[in-house]
């Protein structure tokens, strides 16, 4: 029987258009564009937030939530302009857009709203759909996924709008969960539901948080000190009409009088440090003398990696290889900078005492090593004898990391060295995902410490943001009540508290605490519904770290290598879907990465193109069927 070639598209559904979503899609037009396909090609982007920023990035949100990375290091392209027109694989960084587009534009080091970053991937998504061919479309689906079904032939997308839809392939993509509370903070929560005047706001993006229900004359607890925490801050000050100005060289703060009492803490007591001044191009790669690709590469083929005994040994020294080399240039210039780092690989000095040992031959002495824990808890151990005198100490400590972080991420010794945690992140990705490590310093010594840790001393917001959080203690704005902070509840009073152990007289009645911290993903414990039935068809299920004696279920979704199919219950791989970002965070890491680099390709340009890549390839085969069946 004779056949023919038929048209009968390919249909691939992206579910989750923020960052990941959007990278996929890019990815996806860049390799139509290089091959065209041999059939159509329909796209099905869906999203119950705005389609192309999801609700993380909305173009509507206000301008005082603002991104931690500077402008010229972010790019949702997976290749840099190249003479050419923008399209996908080829199209400005948002430093290159912003500047084209707004006339107030700060300048590349600038760190740019969230909304306009909604619109700079706005743009993107229009790039995109200007560059598909008649045979390929992109259809916009405002709704919500709330099941799927997977079967040998299609796979079927029941919608809340009570629409369904069959496609080839899917690619999950969702954003940040809200996983059910457990512990003290569904006390707290529980609590405050039952006791009238109270409110417990659990964490989540302080744009969707329900702030305008606090009034200027309550006093509010916020938990945790990192970056949501100023945009809480920023929300409940300049967003109720406060303002910041300068006097003689120091950031003031103006009230509105419309703000409420602000009181917060953290087990470290300590504000999340600030970024260092921007010093670096945006093509930046730092090349690596003690954590070599070699090493890793040796370490991640054996497995079974013990990550405080064979991992973060070298990545310390590494840190302070760059560490004692930055303050060695400062004192001698850089030719002696350079002279240290070259002895110390001839000499394969890859101990903390030998890089003493050298730096002292370059004339730096007593110099301590770097102690990431120390800087990231530099009150462990102390006591308080009242908050006057912790906010003292906390102030100085404030005013050394403002004076390093405007030396920048090169000049200053320290925060060039913790610069090196995040240049360096790939390669521990490398033996961290999928695994690697044994399932107890996984779970402890990577998970529970070093993750956490390295995530404060690296993520932390422009320094003008220490700056205004002074700024607001002065003003009698906002406390740091002090270290291993506790959130309780007072029956009596008909109130919730907060207070610190070590600094005596903090304790504070509150009408309303805040979780400032963004939730941990964990499959067993998200609400979604869409969610929850992958995991009842056994679709989705928990990676588990094990091996002949322990066994550490991670909370991240099981998925294979690139391109990160999920694992169903049986043990395969379901090879018509995908999974990337948050959902399989824990099985991989740092999953919350929301753009890569506009000079290579990072490890996000590079999730995207794998899923990509295998998703487009049936769309290069042109089908055929019996003549008979086409008449």
């Amino acid at each position: 029987m004779k056949t023919a070639p038929v048209c009968s598209p390919h249909r691939i559904a992206i579910i989750g258009s923020g960052p990941r979503g959007l990278s996929v899609l890019e990815r996806l037009a860049a390799l139509m564009l290089a091959q065209p396909p041999a059939r159509k090609v329909v796209i099905h982007l869906i999203d119950s937030a705005p389609i192309g920023t999801g609700r993380i990035w909305r173009t509507d949100q206000p301008h005082h939530y603002v991104m931690n990375t500077v402008a010229e290091e972010v790019s949702s392209f997976s290749g840099p302009l190249d003479g050419g027109p923008p399209r996908p694989g080829a199209g400005p960084s948002l430093a290159q857009w912003w500047s084209a587009v707004d006339s107030g534009y700060p300048g590349a080091n600038a760190y740019a709203p969230r909304a306009i970053h909604g619109q700079y991937m706005q743009f993107v998504l229009s790039t995109i759909e200007e560059s598909f061919s008649p045979g390929i479309s992109l259809q916009r689906i405002s709704a919500q996924v709330l099941d799927l079904i997977d079967t040998p032939h299609t796979r079927t997308l029941a919608l809340d709008n009570g629409q369904s839809l069959n496609v080839d392939k899917v690619v999950i993509a969702t954003g940040h969960p809200t996983p059910e509370l457990t512990g003290w903070e569904k006390q707290l929560q529980q609590f405050a539901d039952q006791t009238q005047g109270l409110a417990f706001i659990r964490g989540d993006s302080a744009a969707d948080m329900p702030l305008e229900r606090i009034k200027a004359h309550h006093h509010v607890g916020i938990v945790g000190l990192g970056l949501a925490f100023h945009d809480i801050v920023a929300a409940l000050t300049v967003g109720r009409g406060g303002r910041f100005t300068e006097v003689d060289g120091v950031t003031v703060y103006l009230a509105s009088n419309r703000e409420p009492r602000l009181y917060a803490g953290s087990r470290s007591g300590m504000l999340i440090p600030a970024r260092g001044r921007n010093q670096k191009e945006p093509n930046f790669q730092y090349q690596p003398l003690c954590i070599t690709r070699e090493k890793i590469d040796a370490l991640q083929q054996r497995g079974e990696i013990d990550f405080a005994a064979e991992v973060l040994p070298l990545l310390l020294v590494e840190i302070n290889i760059v560490y004692f080399a930055t303050a060695i240039g400062l004192q001698s210039g850089p030719t002696a900078a350079a002279q240290f780092k070259a002895r110390v690989s001839q000499l394969q000095a890859f101990s903390l005492p030998a890089l003493i040992a050298q730096a002292e031959q370059f004339g730096v002495s007593n110099l301590p090593v770097l102690d990431l824990d120390r800087l990231a808890r530099p009150f462990q151990s102390q006591t308080f004898e009242s908050p006057a005198a912790f906010a003292q100490a906390l102030d100085r400590v404030l005013l050394d990391d403002l004076h390093n972080a405007l030396e920048g991420n090169v000049n200053n010794p320290l925060k060039a060295a913790l610069d090196t945690i995040r240049d360096t992140r790939a390669l521990i990705r490398s033996v961290v995902d999928f695994g690697r490590l044994t399932p107890g310093t996984h779970r402890k010594d990577f998970l529970q410490a070093y993750a956490p840790t390295s995530l404060f001393l690296t993520a932390g917001p422009p320094l003008y943001r220490t700056e205004q959080i002074r700024a607001l203690m002065t003003a009698g704005v906002l406390t740091l009540v002090g270290p291993e902070t506790i959130y309780g509840t007072d029956a009596e009073q008909q109130k919730l508290t907060i207070e610190s152990p070590r600094v005596s007289q903090s304790r504070q009645l509150l009408d309303v605490v805040i979780d400032g911290r963004i939730p941990s993903p964990d499959l067993l414990r998200d609400p979604s519904v869409l969610t929850r039935n992958l995991v009842r068809r056994g679709y989705w299920n928990p990676y588990v770290n094990q091996n002949a004696t322990e066994r550490f279920v991670t909370g991240g979704v099981n998925v294979t290598p690139g391109p990160y199919h999920p694992i169903d219950q049986h043990g395969q791989p379901l090879q018509h879907l995908y999974v990337l970002g948050l959902p399989s965070e824990h099985t991989r890491w740092f999953m919350q990465a929301g753009s890569s680099r506009p000079g290579f390709w990072t490890d996000f340009a590079q999730d995207a193109h794998h899923v990509a890549h295998h998703a487009i390839q049936p769309a290069w085969i042109t089908v055929a069927v019996p003549l008979a069946e086409t008449a």
